[in-house]
């Protein structure tokens, strides 16, 4: 949730994706062979088990109480603040926060430090309209669900560059160091109008840190987790009048826990986790009208596995992502700024125990211009590049494959009405072309109410595994598509920043297993229909932020609940500033989640607590406590009788320092 509105470890063997309603694409769970094996998607059980039902009911209706609570006991982003965000994701380029027409949210780099999370999916997770599943501990495969769209089906961004691996379609989350990142801006919707391919769900855009401080900084850090976690990293930044440059350089070890609550062949032991993560960025200025900007990531990540069913523990995975981009921004006058990009990404995984080792690379180019007409209406014209290549020890029918995109985006106001539109072409190599577009109309119904209306469509590219791999892939499969539309309303009332919104998204040509064929088809439809309520107040030293979602995610076939989903969630935050010390409590809660093939999993509460305490400008240290009453949840089921694991009750302490 934060202040601002608007399984396995990762081997990553490319084994055919799931189809929509199974996991999340990122991989198969049943049936499996190894902890991490990709199996053929299979369809889910038309009988639906209905079990814990009362259960979810019941811990929905406490969570609500607890939310009434709480919102009375406490005063609830700063208003203040609020006002002042800037938004880049929703229009691409700079907008106001609060005047962003598409449901959006933003994470700073305050909001990471108040929460301290594990990693970026858990992160994610507390954000509006995102569910998130993990299997395992750290470094497990992980995905995210924005308004029940996969993470196949939602693009993400690191300062601009796509990260899915081209093979199965999704992006390694887990892989991104929670330290190399600044903010987190959230843009949920149907974006294939602007960004083309995968934006059925939204985007989530990453921004890595960039140097500020007008003199060299070097910084350090150092966390220990109860579960034998160790992080440290170490920052240095630097800042001119001409420029800025930054580098973060991360080390995770992790002791781990068990994926899975099965026993047998070796599995009680621990699934470690290794993390080396390297960041620089950097940004001059060349001549008043034109600058540029450089962004680097790397990720080197080791993660253990064991056998599910049988002998054989400490196999392991090394993966590797990669992540540059170089972005030249030139503004002649106050009306008109031209921006050429170019960016290369690399995924990378390699597991020996499957003879598997798969690199995907993108290379990407793109211009775009945006021309303000006069002080109401602008207008964004762009075309954007990528070619997208695969080497890998499988037989792959073709190994590469290039796309050409042209958009179109108008912004205007006229009185008490605000719209945007935008439309988008793009013609792919290999599933051929596709147009796209939305819109969207805002109504100032008084001076802090504001009504808004949408409808866009979006499409899902089919992966390379989809129409390549050997004995699965079919060149004949179709991208999904999909319709959306929602309505909001938003406001501001005595400092208090709230939004409500209604949305339904209709799906068509899920790509799935074609039973009849025994290769990837379109198989399905699916509908997303859900409500969202989000607000965030700030009083005096007081914080309060909170969210609650409910999601009703189905196959339109099957007639059955979409697998991972959660039905209901709720997110809490309450801060208390005092001085130099911060103090901060948050809930999370969820009811209504079904996975393998139709089974409900029990809901839960989690309450967590932190502190930050700042000795001075260079010294802070901080504590936290996650799952305080040690609840024994679960998020993802490994088979229809056993769980994968999540963390008990862990504690954190952390050490900050600045020169």
């Amino acid at each position: 949730m934060g202040r601002r509105f608007g399984f396995d470890k990762r081997s990553r063997v490319r084994r055919p994706a799931k189809s929509f309603y199974s996991d999340d694409s990122r991989g198969a769970k049943l049936p499996v062979v190894f902890l991490n094996w990709r199996s053929l998607p299979c369809e889910p059980n038309p009988v639906i088990a209905r079990g814990c039902a009362a259960k979810g009911s019941i811990v929905l209706i406490q969570t609500v109480l607890l939310s009434a609570l709480v919102a009375v006991v406490s005063v609830p982003v700063a208003a203040a603040e609020y006002e002042d965000e800037i938004l880049v994701t929703a229009t691409r380029q700079p907008l106001a926060l609060k005047d962003a027409l598409p449901s959006s949210q933003v994470f700073t780099q305050e909001d990471i430090e108040r929460l301290q999370p594990r990693d970026l999916p858990s992160l994610l997770g507390r954000m509006s309209g995102v569910s998130y599943r993990a299997s395992g501990g750290r470094g497990s495969v992980s995905g995210v669900f924005i308004r029940g769209a996969s993470t196949a089906q939602s693009i993400i961004l690191i300062d601009g560059v796509r990260t899915s691996s081209a093979t199965i379609g999704a992006t390694a989350l887990e892989g991104i160091p929670i330290e190399s990142i600044e903010r987190i801006e959230l843009v949920k919707g149907p974006l294939s109008g602007l960004y083309g391919a995968d934006a059925i769900g939204g985007v989530i855009q990453i921004f890595t840190k960039q140097g500020k401080q007008q003199r060299l900084t070097p910084k350090i850090h150092a966390s220990y987790r109860t579960d034998d976690t160790q992080e440290y990293s170490v920052e240095i930044s630097d800042a001119n009048e001409r420029g800025n440059v930054h580098a973060t350089f991360a080390y995770e070890n992790s002791q781990g826990i068990d994926h899975t609550s099965i026993k047998t062949g070796g599995n009680a032991d621990r699934d470690g986790f290794d993390e080396f993560a390297l960041n620089v960025s950097a940004s001059y200025r060349i001549i008043d009208e034109l600058n540029a900007q450089v962004n680097f990531l790397r990720t080197d990540a080791y993660s253990e596995f064991d056998n599910l069913f049988g002998d054989g523990t400490e196999f392991d995975a090394d993966t590797q992502v990669e992540s540059n981009a170089l972005q030249l921004t030139y503004t002649p006058s106050e009306k008109l700024r031209v921006r050429f990009g170019a960016n290369h990404f690399v995924d990378e995984a390699v597991t020996p125990v499957f003879f598997s080792d798969v690199t995907t690379r993108r290379t990407a180019y793109n211009l775009q211009s945006d021309y303000q007409v006069h002080d109401d209406h602008s207008v964004t014209l762009g075309v954007e590049y990528y070619d997208d290549k695969v080497d890998t020890l499988d037989d792959f029918v073709e190994t590469s494959r290039d796309n050409i995109g042209g958009f179109f985006q108008w912004q205007g106001r006229y009185g008490k009405f605000s719209a945007v539109g935008s439309v988008r072409y793009d013609d792919n190599e290999a599933y051929g072309d596709q147009k796209n577009g939305s819109v969207a109309l805002k109504y100032d119904v008084f001076e802090n109410l504001a009504a808004v209306i949408s409808y866009g469509t979006a499409f899902r590219a089919p992966s390379f595994n989809d129409l390549f791999f050997p004995g699965f892939g079919n060149v004949n499969v179709k991208p999904e598509e999909s319709d959306t539309v929602e309505v909001s309303l938003k406001g501001k009332h005595a400092d208090v920043v709230w939004r409500l919104s209604g949305y339904y998204t209709d799906v068509k040509d899920l790509i799935g297993f074609d039973f009849a064929t025994f290769t990837a088809g379109n198989t399905s439809e699916a509908t997303l229909k859900g409500v969202e309520a989000e607000m965030s107040y700030t009083y005096a030293d007081w914080f309060f932020g909170a969210n609650m979602n409910y999601l009703n995610a189905r196959d339109d076939r099957l007639d059955v609940f979409l697998d991972d989903r959660a039905e209901f969630t709720t997110n809490l935050d309450v801060n208390r500033r005092f001085d130099q010390l911060d103090l901060s409590v948050d809930l999370q809660a969820e009811s209504g989640r079904h996975d393998g093939r139709g089974i409900e999993i029990d809901g839960f509460v989690i309450l967590g607590a932190g502190i930050n305490y700042r000795f001075n400008e260079k010294f802070r240290i901080a504590a936290r406590i996650d799952n305080i009453f040690d609840e024994d949840y679960t998020l993802n089921l490994a088979t229809a009788r056993d769980v994968f694991r999540t963390y008990g009750r862990t504690g954190l302490v952390s050490l900050h320092a600045a020169y």
